[in-house]
């Protein structure tokens, strides 16, 4: 997974184009009506994965410019993983970014129910009225948002031990007046 954050954006943001148009062309083809419309649901496939790329490739940016570069977000993606300090870490800047990187998490664990429960009932309706491809989709999702909290639990915890790591290697200048 690192090799794939470390990639170029335009390498990064082609690669999510491609995944986001399949994924949405292959949802309209699974849980579309009998008069599916293969052109017209490509091209809103396109017009999906161009907004959503659009949006992911300036979070990214952000991202990656806030952390001071590509490697330094990786690294901080990883020891969010992991719980992992690495020594090079810029107290400064790391200390921001978990911050930042906590707040996040911390929104998931309101976010990730609520949408769970709308997208759950959402499925059931759409199950009963447009597709029974609604209950795979609906399984499927309740799995992610379960692995979403179980992740988001990991990382605040890995996150508040790298603070506190971090923290505790900070050192107070010592005055050389006697």
């Amino acid at each position: 997974m690192d090799r794939f954050r470390r990639l170029p954006l335009p390498a990064l943001l082609t690669m999510l184009f491609v995944v986001l148009w399949s994924v949405w062309f292959a949802t309209g083809l699974l849980t579309g009506s009998d008069d599916f419309a293969p052109f017209e649901r490509a091209i809103g496939a396109i017009a999906y994965a161009t907004i959503a790329t659009a949006g992911f490739g300036i979070a990214i940016a952000i991202r990656r410019r806030r952390a001071g570069g590509t490697e330094t977000a990786v690294g901080i993606q990883r020891a969010v993983r992991t719980g992992v300090l690495p020594e090079s870490a810029d107290p400064v800047v790391w200390a921001r970014e978990l911050d930042s990187t906590r707040w996040r998490y911390r929104n998931n664990r309101v976010v990730v129910p609520i949408a769970g429960v709308l997208f759950a009932a959402f499925s059931v309706w759409a199950a009963l009225v447009i597709s029974p491809w609604w209950w795979l989709l609906l399984v499927l999702f309740m799995g992610m948002c379960a692995y979403s909290v179980w992740e988001t639990r990991r990382a605040l915890r890995n996150i508040d031990h790298l603070l506190t790591t971090l923290r505790g290697s900070w050192t107070v200048p010592q005055s050389s007046s006697p």
